[in-house]
């Protein structure tokens, strides 16, 4: 299991690096502790599920790949452009338009998650 933990907290911090985020500024947005991250990141410890749910949401990780390191390219692809794009306009905007970037974030995400709350797929 330890291999695994390793392999995961590898993963994450090239995860977290490719964002371009710090430790502190990826735990503060995940409400944890940077220790926390620090520790997953070692391989001293494995996230738990809200955690993941919050990498996904927050920062747009494939939990799956972060878990087993197996990732579909495609999905990929177009999902890593998409972010590289968001996170350059996040870099070139002032404080306050990243407080505002990261704001409408939260909202957008907390609707796709009441409308799937409320439209199941079958």
């Amino acid at each position: 299991m330890r291999a695994n933990k390793q392999s995961i907290g590898q993963r994450l911090r090239s995860a977290r690096l490719q964002l371009g985020v710090t430790q502190l500024e990826f735990a503060l947005a995940l409400e944890t502790a940077p220790n926390h991250i620090c520790q997953i990141e070692r391989g001293r410890c494995v996230p738990g599920g809200k955690l993941l749910r919050g990498m996904r949401v927050e920062f747009g990780i494939n939990i799956n790949w972060l878990l087993t390191g197996v990732q579909d390219a495609a999905a990929t692809s177009v999902l890593t452009q998409e972010l590289h794009a968001l996170v350059a306009h996040y870099r070139r905007a002032d404080p306050r338009g990243k407080e505002i970037l990261k704001a409408t974030a939260r909202f957008m995400a907390r609707g796709a998650d009441q409308s799937a709350a409320l439209h199941p797929r079958p």
